[in-house]
């Protein structure tokens, strides 16, 4: 790609309860660093976390939490409602207070010079030093799940993002409770709901602010519910059809791609002769022990998954299978391969065409409700290549370019255009690869984000080659949009793969 200046990639805050999962989407996240511009990250509580405050207990600072408490820890069958008995914890399964700066300190800054000369190479933007990420790590809203009660140094920092005059999307990334966005939020209507500048301040939040991480507008605590929604009730929540880095991945994820979350991929490709961090990335058996998790989450050591859940028997995984990264679904749509349904609703990401929460998702994604099932076809047509690109992506840690593979670049790309039925027009693209690697290049329609009735029926065209010629069906209505997506894969053995698009429509 070309080097894109920092205030041209995507603006992003992480908020983060520090669950394993978690952990393992931060690390993820480290290997594209350079390609988003990762703001902040913050620690936050959940309804799975939180730590306390030495004084409190959850009950006096939210009445009304979700937390299942210690019943979730000990109980075979756990019940769907929350622990009524729950009020009087003063913490609960408390994550590792400096994990993230820990990781940056060490096996960041270990694999930070590997990371950055590999980046030179593939003509990308730099990644951000260590003592960059440490000064932009946060603590939040911490002590109890959905605790508003006060402004935090993180809460803080969110609210200034949102209120500053930076034009970019501002993408805040829940991984944890909603309660230190909410803080801020809640700061922020402090500030201004009395004033006349209220509606316009409201209005710019609409138009600026973006959240991902979210599902039925709840998310891991009831701080948006009760207090966020009253205050900004058109803010927007957006989701994606696919999933990925889910605890069943290793026997769920779709037919094509099943073999890269099993054993012994993730070791061979991740984990191992990748330096320090991708050597703390966990995997189901591995032998890590996750600090104050009990035994029923210590997925290291036994490599069992039994949340206790009604109707779920517990599934057993092969030491060494993919174990989870529940949150890097709000990132991955995020990273600039070429997709372009980040910035433009016409167009799909990696996990699929973005949508709103309260919009049903039209994509064939797995839903929780199929937990343990894995699809009988393909749905997401990036998921493969996307996993590819990690691996890839981890031998950068600790190996010199040389050794290393570095994706394709895509340049002189056709723009947008209008034909009308039964047109055939030309797409094209100057494509290279800084290795010198052989490329396969193959134009395709995607009728994931297509307004064409009859996309799904165009699946079947594709034509190899960086240039292509497309016909627009003969019964398209004027309006519609059909982009055509050209995949560029090199031939390496960890190979990369880069995507560009063009939007034909109808008229």
């Amino acid at each position: 790609m070309p080097i894109m200046a920092v205030n041209e990639l995507p603006r992003v805050i992480v908020t983060t309860d520090l669950e394993v999962d978690d952990m393992n989407s931060l690390i993820h996240l480290a290997l594209y660093l350079n390609l988003l511009d990762v703001e902040a990250i913050v620690t936050t509580a959940s309804q799975y976390h939180f730590l306390g405050d030495g004084e409190h207990m959850l009950g006096e600072v939210t009445p009304h939490w979700r937390t299942k408490g210690m019943r979730s820890c000990t109980w075979k069958v756990v019940p769907h409602e929350p622990d009524p008995e729950a009020g009087s914890l003063t913490s609960y399964r408390p994550f590792p207070r400096t994990w993230v700066q820990d990781l940056w300190t060490h096996e960041y800054a270990q694999a930070w010079p590997y990371l950055s000369e590999n980046a030179a190479a593939a003509g990308e933007p730099p990644f951000p030093t260590p003592e960059q990420m440490l000064a932009r790590t946060y603590e939040g809203n911490i002590a109890f799940e959905g605790d508003i009660r006060a402004d935090t140094v993180g809460s803080n920092v969110i609210k200034q993002a949102i209120l500053d005059n930076d034009p970019r999307t501002l993408w805040l990334l829940s991984w944890g409770g909603m309660n230190t966005i909410v803080r801020a939020l809640i700061s922020i209507a402090e500030d201004y709901q009395a004033t006349d500048a209220w509606d316009e301040v409201r209005s710019r939040i609409y138009a600026k602010v973006r959240v991902l991480g979210v599902t039925n507008g709840i998310g891991q605590d009831n701080s948006w519910l009760d207090h966020g929604q009253p205050l900004f009730p058109d803010l927007v929540f957006l989701r994606v059809p696919f999933m990925y880095g889910g605890y069943v991945d290793a026997v769920a994820a779709q037919p094509d791609s099943i073999d890269l979350f099993r054993a012994p991929w993730p070791e061979e490709h991740l984990t191992q002769n990748n330096g320090p961090l991708m050597a703390r990335y966990m995997l189901y058996g591995d032998g890590k022990v996750y600090e104050n998790e009990p035994e029923r989450f210590q997925f290291g050591r036994h490599a069992t998954l039994d949340w206790g859940l009604d109707g779920m028997q517990p599934i057993h995984f092969t030491p060494g299978d993919f174990m989870a990264e529940g949150d890097s679904m709000t990132y991955i749509p995020l990273i600039p391969f070429g997709l372009r349904g980040a910035t433009d609703p016409g167009f799909s990401t990696v996990l699929g065409p973005l949508f709103c929460d309260s919009v049903e998702s039209t994509g064939d994604g797995m839903s929780f409700a199929d937990l343990g099932h894995a699809p009988e076809d393909n749905p997401n047509p990036y998921l493969r290549a996307y996993q590819e690109d990690f691996a890839a992506r981890a031998q950068w840690c600790a190996h010199k370019p040389a050794a290393c593979n570095h994706a394709p670049v895509i340049e002189g790309v056709t723009p947008d255009m209008a034909a009308a039925p039964g047109a055939t027009v030309e797409v094209g693209a100057w494509v290279s690869d800084p290795d010198g690697d052989v490329l396969t290049c193959r134009w395709a329609v995607d009728a994931l984000s297509s307004t064409y009735s009859g996309a799904h029926n165009l699946a079947s065209w594709r034509v190899e080659g960086a240039t292509a010629y497309f016909t627009v069906p003969a019964d398209a209505a004027p309006g519609d949009h059909i982009p055509l997506t050209l995949r560029v894969q090199d031939a390496a053995k960890r190979p990369c793969t880069r995507y560009a698009q063009v939007a034909v429509t109808v008229e």
